[in-house]
C-alpha cells in the first residue's frame, strides 16, 4: 500500500462506462481517501442514450436529432453524476467529443492528455486498446489514453508540465471475448482482480440511475451477477472486478495477502458459500418492477 493518499484518473469512452466496469474498485480508493477524478471521453447521446435512438428509429426523417442533442447530453451527464454520487465519486468530466467519433485523433490524445497534466494521476484506468479487434470506441479510448500517458510524460508544448504516471490499468480486458472473431485473445488477459462484494449494492443502486440507456432494475442485477459474479468466481469471492496492467509490479518481496493463505486451508463449505453470495438476496427490484419472460425468443425464432 503507497505512504500517502493516491490520485487515480479514470478515464470512460461513454458517460456510463466511468464506473460500470470499476466502480466497486474506484468506490474502495475514495472511502480510504484516494482522489479520484472520473473522465469520460464522449456525451454518450448519439449511441447509448437509447430512449432516443428508438424515437429516431420510429420517426427516421421527420426527426432532427440535434434539436434534442443538448437536451439527451444533460439527461446521460446527470444520470452518471448521480450514479457516482452512490460510489461517493464526485469528480466528473467530459471532453465532450461525440461518440461517433471513432476515429482516433490528436485532438482526442491531446486533450486527455492535458487531463493527466491537470490531475498527475498515480494511476490511470481505462479500456483495453484492442477491445473486439480494436473496433470499438472503447478501444479508441484506450488508444488514445497510452498515447496521451506518453504524451504527458515527455517535455510536452510551450509552458505545459509534464507528468509521469506510475500505473496504468485496463478494465475488464477479457469481457468482450467472443464479441466477433477479431478478438484480442493474443494481448488481454488478467492480472488483477478486485474484491468487490462489500459494494456491489452500491454499484447496481448506481446502475438503476442510467434510465435512459435501460441499464436500472432487472437489468442492473443480471449484468453484474453474471459479470463481476464471473470474475470473484475465478479467484473464490462474490464479485470481481478484473484488470491488467500495462507494466508489471515491481516490489520487495512476493505479493501474498492473508487471503491467500486462508483459501489454502479453510473448509470448503466456507469458500462456497462465500462465492454463492447473490445480488437478488441483497438487492430487490425497485417497487413494481419484476423479471419478465414475455421478450423471449421461441423456437420458430431460431429456424434458418
Amino acid at each position: 500500500m503507497a505512504s500517502r493518499p493516491l490520485r487515480l484518473l479514470m478515464v470512460g469512452a461513454h458517460p456510463a462506462d466511468t464506473f460500470d466496469q470499476a466502480g466497486g474498485t474506484l468506490a474502495h480508493h475514495a472511502q480510504q481517501g484516494d482522489e479520484v477524478t472520473l473522465v469520460t471521453l464522449t456525451t454518450g447521446a448519439r449511441s447509448h442514450h437509447w430512449e432516443l435512438i428508438e424515437k429516431k428509429r420510429r420517426e427516421q426523417d421527420a426527426l432532427d436529432v440535434e434539436e434534442l442533442m443538448e437536451q439527451a447530453v444533460g439527461e446521460k451527464m446527470g444520470e452518471v453524476r448521480a450514479a457516482c454520487s452512490i460510489l461517493g465519486l464526485q469528480d466528473v468530466r467530459a471532453l465532450g467529443f461525440d461518440d461517433d467519433d471513432i476515429l482516433l485523433t490528436r485532438e482526442m490524445v491531446e486533450r486527455i492528455a492535458d487531463v493527466i497534466r491537470d490531475v498527475a494521476p498515480d494511476v490511470i484506468i481505462t479500456h483495453h486498446p484492442y477491445e473486439i479487434g480494436g473496433l470499438k470506441m472503447h478501444a479508441t479510448t484506450g488508444q488514445a489514453v497510452v498515447y496521451a500517458f506518453q504524451q504527458a510524460a515527455g517535455t510536452g508544448r510551450g509552458r505545459k508540465r509534464n507528468h509521469m504516471t506510475a500505473k496504468i490499468f485496463f478494465m475488464n480486458p477479457m469481457g468482450y471475448m467472443g464479441h466477433n472473431t477479431l478478438a484480442y485473445a493474443s494481448t488481454a488477459h488478467i492480472t488483477t482482480v478486485i474484491d468487490i462484494t462489500d459494494v456491489i449494492d452500491k454499484k447496481v443502486a448506481a446502475m438503476d440511475h442510467i434510465s435512459s440507456q435501460y441499464y436500472g432494475g432487472a437489468y442492473a442485477r443480471k449484468c453484474h451477477e453474471v459479470g463481476d459474479g464471473r470474475i470473484g468466481g475465478l479467484v473464490g469471492v462474490a464479485y470481481g472486478e478484473a484488470f491488467q496492467a500495462l507494466f508489471p509490479t515491481v516490489g520487495y518481496t512476493l505479493p501474498v495477502s492473508d487471503a491467500d493463505i486462508r483459501r489454502t486451508s479453510e473448509p470448503a463449505e466456507e469458500g462456497l458459500a462465500r462465492r454463492s453470495e447473490m445480488i437478488p438476496g441483497r438487492m430487490p427490484l425497485p417497487e413494481g418492477m419484476g423479471f419478465s419472460s414475455e421478450f423471449r425468443f421461441g423456437p420458430e425464432d431460431y429456424d434458418l
